[in-house]
């Protein structure tokens, strides 16, 4: 069995590599409204139970988070990926902590119920708050794309329990590592979300397209490793392994710093993989009819993954998140 990477308190004090993307930084003018829409829309489903919790979520900023990232989309829709955001935020801390094994555990029933019936328990912020967000997401979507995202959502709390079973056993390959994080690290339930708040749904033919699938494996994978390099020094002080950086070393025998290259040189690769799937898929969409509704939903969502890729690292600088261990 893999064992966990020894660190040394001096290795919590890394520095973070620049990274050169290609796709400019854009932030909403609305981000100031969205945290606002973060924090009553918190205490109202009890997702914040008190002032430290609330204050603790202010300083996450997920307003700022979808505002970098859906930058175009309109203030009340920006407000609402905000709030699934926020979401998402308080779900891994609660997957993440040991402690919380056991409010974890009720969470993904709850949310496997509302997910089969449309309605759970309210008792457990996590379900009352992702209930609330569910029902107001799925009135803005078609019945296919309700399809689609509850299958995601099943997929990603799937991922989230056996990454625990992940990690009591060890350290896994790189190469695990990579394939799991595709299911665990949000990315593919906030593209889905997306297509909603951007009013951008894709439609199966373009979905089948295997330019478009490299699309979203490729920035999947940019966004994931960009979020590992941020992230490194708070979940190296919370103890937590599940970080590419830290696989990458235990598998290479880098030391950290190396490692952190290395997932730099990655995320390069990553971005570079795809812009050449962005030009396949270009060529693709010109050799076969489509109807300019779908051209433009294609358009606005790869656009939309430049944002995602781009506005990250803005957000992970600003973040309390991410600059308190």
């Amino acid at each position: 069995m893999s064992r966990a990477l020894p660190i040394s308190p001096e290795e919590t004090r890394l520095s973070v590599p620049h990274l050169a993307l290609p796709f400019p930084e854009r932030r909403s003018p609305h981000w100031a409204y969205a945290e606002r829409a973060v924090l009553r829309w918190a205490r109202g489903t009890g997702l914040a139970a008190d002032e430290r919790a609330l204050d603790r979520l202010a300083s996450h900023a997920w307003g700022h988070c979808a505002a970098v990232s859906t930058p175009r989309a309109s203030r009340d829709r920006l407000s609402l990926m905000a709030c699934w955001l926020a979401w998402l935020g308080v779900l891994d801390d609660t997957a993440e902590t040991y402690c919380s094994r056991a409010v974890f555990a009720k969470a993904v029933t709850g949310v496997r119920t509302v997910l089969a019936t449309g309605s759970a328990p309210q008792h457990h912020p996590l379900v009352a708050s992702f209930t609330d967000l569910y029902r107001r997401t799925s009135a803005l979507g078609s019945p296919a794309w309700r399809g689609r995202c509850a299958e995601t959502t099943a997929q990603l709390l799937d991922g989230l329990v056996d990454e625990q079973r992940v990690k009591r056993e060890g350290l896994p390959s790189v190469a695990k590592y990579v394939e799991h994080r595709r299911v665990t690290g949000y990315m593919p339930l906030l593209y889905a979300l997306t297509e909603v708040v951007l009013r951008c749904e894709i439609c199966s033919t373009i979905r089948k397209s295997g330019a478009y699938a490299r699309l979203l494996t490729t920035s999947i994978d940019a966004a994931d490793f960009i979020n590992d390099i941020h992230a490194l020094r708070k979940e190296l002080a919370h103890g937590e392994t599940g970080n590419l950086v830290i696989v990458l070393a235990h598998e290479q025998g880098l030391t950290l710093e190396q490692a952190l290259q290395e997932t730099a040189s990655r995320i390069q690769r990553a971005v570079e993989d795809f812009q050449a799937a962005e030009q396949d898929l270009h060529s693709e969409l010109m050799a076969r009819p489509l109807p300019v509704r779908d051209w433009q939903a294609v358009l606005t969502m790869v656009d939309s993954m430049h944002d995602w890729i781009a506005g990250l690292p803005a957000y992970y600088r600003t973040s309390g998140r991410y600059r308190s261990p």
